[in-house]
């Protein structure tokens, strides 16, 4: 399981770090210069880069393409692949091969604490699972880190309330990620929670449950 916290230590500076456990950091992602800058703000289009800096030094930048994709390189410009936004959203590697594509839990796609997504591998079986948390009460859901076993004990961990939408993201993947995967997985919570790029139609409605 991969937990990324969203902070607002500056106005406008809010950065998602990335952990693998207990004292086990991944990675830290912030945001970079918007681009267009301020006409794009002004029309409520908002093309804004992320700079994922990892725990080992190494880096991988994340650029908007057009209002519907990104696209990620490594520190040295080498392209990793590209996130595409439509009705559903797909994750293509450098190389052409799709990594996975996310979807809407079909139970529960969305509760007041939190949005509930899956990613799909290329066949349709799935990838792993994606927890959005709205609330601080979402970080108490067990939904994830149950079928774990003993690791659920520290990720109910609370949060506290902060002035930004999303406050993080869980992934969880049953098996050990691979370098592109990892990558693309980070970069997709880093554009939904540091961007607010809506990845299932919950998050387009705002999913308006409870009272």
């Amino acid at each position: 399981m991969i937990e990324g916290r969203v902070a607002c230590e500056t106005p406008g500076g809010a950065t998602i770090a990335f952990r693998g456990g207990p004292g086990v950091p991944v990675a830290v992602a912030a945001r970079g210069e918007a681009r267009g800058a301020r006409s794009a703000m002004l029309l409520g289009r908002k093309s804004i880069s992320f700079r994922i800096g990892y725990a080992d030094g190494s880096v991988v930048r994340v650029e908007p393409l057009d209002e519907v994709s990104i696209a990620l390189r490594r520190g040295d410009g080498a392209a990793i692949g590209t996130i595409l936004r439509g009705e559903t959203v797909t994750a293509v590697a450098a190389t052409g091969g799709t990594v996975f594509h996310v979807v809407p839990d079909a139970g529960e796609s969305c509760t007041p604490e939190l949005f509930r997504l899956v990613l799909l591998d290329r066949s349709g079986g799935e990838f792993g699972r994606l927890d959005v948390i709205r609330t601080v009460g979402g970080w108490a859901s067990h939904r994830l880190a149950d079928p774990l076993g003993d690791t659920y004990l520290w990720w109910d961990r609370g949060g506290e309330s902060l002035p930004v939408p999303i406050l993080g993201t869980r992934l969880a993947v049953p098996y050990p990620l691979d370098r592109v995967e990892r990558d693309m997985a980070l970069a997709a919570c880093a554009d939904i929670a540091l961007g607010l790029r809506p990845y299932i139609p919950a998050m387009r409605s705002g999913c308006a449950v409870g009272p």
